[in-house]
């Protein structure tokens, strides 16, 4: 097992799965500069290393993340430079977003603000069953800025996403579910063991068909059917040809579980 602290990151990686821990619980994780660069150094150590097959990103203590660090922001003197921390969280949650792995988001309690827009550039999100979700900017004359206006719209019915917007309300963790905005509920004790449980079945699974299952379904929502039915077509061929596909077949024929090493 790898473990390392930064400052505000704790990055953890075994057994194929990396665990990315928010760590200023004392401001309830709130996203300052800092956590969003030592966040872009550890997506691009999870990028670089061919082992990591899974990724799961949570908080430490009582919440997830409060959203920007709202101190921060007050002492950013002008529009410019707000700009900047604009470009540099959306580019940070953009390329997490972009892992070719997938990454999963244990909100093991609130989750405001950049906080969604960081469990909303997650693949999947398991979420603690008292924990809230919201997007509380327009609360302080803002908008979210790293995602939420564009993620939520496309993952949740838009009339709901709009009142979420609007009103700056936030949602229990039923609601959520029955959105479909989370894919399980868990006691808040659990949350991570949930989480992580499904990134170790993600691990045993062949790595080149879970990584291109990520790159069909990005598609879905951005391609024309025709568009995306000729990407599945080619990608589903090129799986055939591969050492995984002779694996899988074999295990299933032998009664044996699959030894999958992304070939």
């Amino acid at each position: 097992m790898i473990v390392t602290r930064s400052g505000v990151l704790v990055y953890e990686a075994r057994e194929g799965v990396a665990l990315l821990r928010l760590d200023r619980p004392e401001k309830l994780n709130a996203i300052d500069s800092q956590m969003v660069a030592e966040l872009r150094s550890a997506i691009e150590t999870v990028r670089g290393d061919e082992s990591v097959r899974a990724v799961v990103v949570t908080g430490s203590g009582r919440a997830f993340s409060a959203g920007a660090d709202v101190s921060e922001l007050a002492e950013l003197g002008a529009a410019a430079d707000f700009l900047r921390f604009l470009d540099d969280i959306q580019t940070t949650f953009t390329a997490l977003e972009s892992l070719p792995v997938p990454v999963i988001a244990a909100l093991n309690g609130l989750a405001y603000g950049g906080g969604l827009e960081l469990a909303l550039a997650c693949d999947l999100r398991v979420m603690a069953e008292d924990a809230t979700l919201g997007l509380p900017e327009i609360r302080l004359g803002l908008l979210p800025g790293a995602g939420g206006t564009q993620r939520l719209p496309r993952m949740i019915p838009p009339a709901i996403a709009k009142e979420m917007l609007y009103l700056g309300e936030a949602i229990a963790a039923d609601v959520a579910l029955r959105l479909g905005l989370v894919n399980a509920v868990a006691p808040r004790e659990n949350v991570l063991e949930v989480a992580l449980a499904r990134a170790q079945r993600i691990a045993t699974l062949p790595p080149l068909a879970i990584r291109s299952a990520k790159v069909l379904a990005r598609i879905a929502t951005e391609a024309e059917l025709p568009g995306g039915l000729a990407a599945e077509r080619q990608t589903v061929a090129f799986l055939f040809g591969t050492e995984d596909r002779r694996e899988g077949l074999a295990a299933h024929r032998a009664h044996r579980p699959a030894r999958f090493t992304g070939r």
